[in-house]
């Protein structure tokens, strides 16, 4: 009776103590993993704590197992003149990489063996099309995204790991504005959540932005108009992040013009369907780069571009700059799982992991 007694006190106090509290992120800074003077870095993909993959020019893919301690780097064989815009990553041996460019210069590689290996998954043999994001639901399923021709998106899909892939009945998905498409800056204007949900967001259309969204891998297709302007061929948004099913920004501007912030940012809170304006990020011309980071105390959302950085903790009602470090591209797996790339190599968030 006297151990029963014990062991029931012990579960009462295991039930009712109170679990750990987020992670708050508290004046980040970029602590340089990966450089190289001749690497310029617009895909990254972070797969969690220890995986990270990014691809850049000239073919070249790095990845680190270790959480940024060492890196392997490749050159894909036969993409050496190749520009990849976007990789993603399920783990440390599987991955895909996106290369982007009118026609056949629209690839999209994979690999089963962290890297040692490549095979082409997509060669664009459309003249009219120029790919420029990608994402997948799992490691079966994913669609990519290009720029309109005609009036029409071309969006194409695979759904046997990137053995093939298919164009999406133009039908299904509403029409383009002219010249409407988005911009590989930063492989993010393409995002998928769960097994079924992913969207796409647009700009360069001297009507309106929009993010388009499936609810079922693409069997058909919703439009909404976002706040974001897009007025010429260079303004618009360049970058969707996705926190849950129903928490997303979207992030852009004008990327000539960076001597100037504009109204760069917008929210939604019920998945795509409503958007609202935030407040602008202070990063000149145009956000590239986006990601929520998933674990924080608060709706925690970072932004890179090649005139700085800048974080926001409570879903961009107000932002904190970091630096003027160059970075195009940004990806997180969790608060003290943060990475960004550009020209140079790839660095990760430090001093973030900070608790209330």
């Amino acid at each position: 009776m006297r151990y029963a007694s014990i062991l029931v006190l012990l579960a009462a106090s295991a039930c009712t103590s109170a679990p750990p509290e987020a992670p708050t992120l508290s004046d980040p800074s970029w602590a340089w993993q990966y450089q190289d003077s001749t690497a310029f870095f617009i895909g990254i993909h972070a797969v969690d704590s220890s995986t990270v993959w990014a691809a850049g020019s000239n073919g070249r893919v790095v990845r680190s197992t270790d959480g940024g301690q060492s890196w392997s780097t490749f050159r894909v064989p036969g993409a050496d003149s190749l520009q990849f815009r976007d990789v993603h990553a399920f783990d440390g041996d599987n991955a895909f990489v996106m290369s982007i460019g009118n026609g056949g210069n629209s690839r999209i590689y994979r690999t089963g063996d962290g890297g040692q290996n490549w095979e082409l998954s997509f060669l664009n043999e459309d003249e009219n099309a120029f790919f420029d994001c990608f994402s997948f639901w799992d490691p079966m399923n994913g669609f990519a995204f290009s720029d309109s021709w005609e009036g029409e998106f071309t969006l194409i899909q695979t759904p046997d790991g990137g053995q093939t892939w298919s164009r999406i009945d133009p039908v299904l998905v509403p029409d383009a504005h002219p010249g409407e498409g988005a911009f590989a800056a930063s492989g993010t204007c393409v995002q998928t959540w769960g097994d079924q949900v992913g969207w796409f967001a647009t700009g360069a259309s001297a009507v309106d932005t929009r993010v388009i969204r499936t609810r079922d891998r693409g069997a058909s297709w919703s439009e909404t108009v976002t706040p974001i302007a897009s007025q010429t061929p260079t303004e618009g948004i360049s970058t969707l992040s996705v926190l849950d099913a129903d928490h997303l920004a979207v992030l852009g501007g004008d990327f000539t013009q960076r001597d100037s912030i504009y109204a760069n940012v917008a929210i939604s809170m019920d998945g795509g369907v409503t958007w609202t304006p935030a407040a602008p990020a202070p990063i000149g011309g145009s956000v590239y780069g986006s990601t929520y980071i998933r674990g924080a105390a608060t709706p925690t959302l970072v932004g890179v571009a090649p005139t700085g950085t800048a974080f926001s903790t409570d879903n961009a009602a107000s932002w904190q700059r970091i630096d003027d470090t160059n970075f195009w591209t940004i990806s997180s797996a969790g608060i003290s799982a943060t990475w960004a790339a550009g020209p140079g190599g790839v660095a990760r968030l430090v001093g973030s992991d900070t608790t209330p």
